[in-house]
Order: structure tokens, then C-alpha cells, then sequence
């Protein structure tokens, strides 16, 4: 997958990770699957997840190894 590639450092490599589980959750607590029998506080803090795993994948873009001048 391209948000988990090489170039990416360790630090960007954990956040891509992280945000990705994050906003799965959170998806998967939304409304939007209907899914029966979800807490009310799950379904309140859904959208929350969702953002907050899309800043840190985005953010974890910036976190990229530095080019060597001379490529092979």
C-alpha cells in the first residue's frame, strides 16, 4: 500500500498505522454501516475518530526519508 512504503520514516510509518485503525473504528461505530446494538458514546465519538485517523495520515506524509543525491 503507498501510505506504508519505504520512504516513509519509522515515526510516519506508526502514525499511517495508527490512523488507520483509528479511522476504521471509527467507521465502523458510525452510522453509517447501521449497525444495531452500538452504545450511544460510540456513535457520538464516530466522527471524531474519523478525523482525527485522517489528520494523522495526512500528517504522517510529512514524515519522509530524505533523498540521497546520487540514485543507482
Amino acid at each position: 500500500m503507498w501510505v506504508f512504503s519505504n520512504r516513509k520514516t519509522t515515526t510516519g510509518k506508526w502514525l499511517a498505522y495508527l490512523g488507520l485503525w483509528i479511522f476504521a473504528a471509527g467507521l465502523a461505530f458510525s452510522e453509517i454501516l447501521g449497525i444495531d446494538g452500538t452504545p450511544n458514546l460510540l456513535e457520538v465519538a464516530s466522527i471524531p475518530m474519523i478525523v482525527m485517523g485522517l489528520l494523522l495520515i495526512i500528517t504522517s506524509n510529512f514524515f519522509n526519508k530524505k533523498r540521497s543525491k546520487y540514485i543507482s
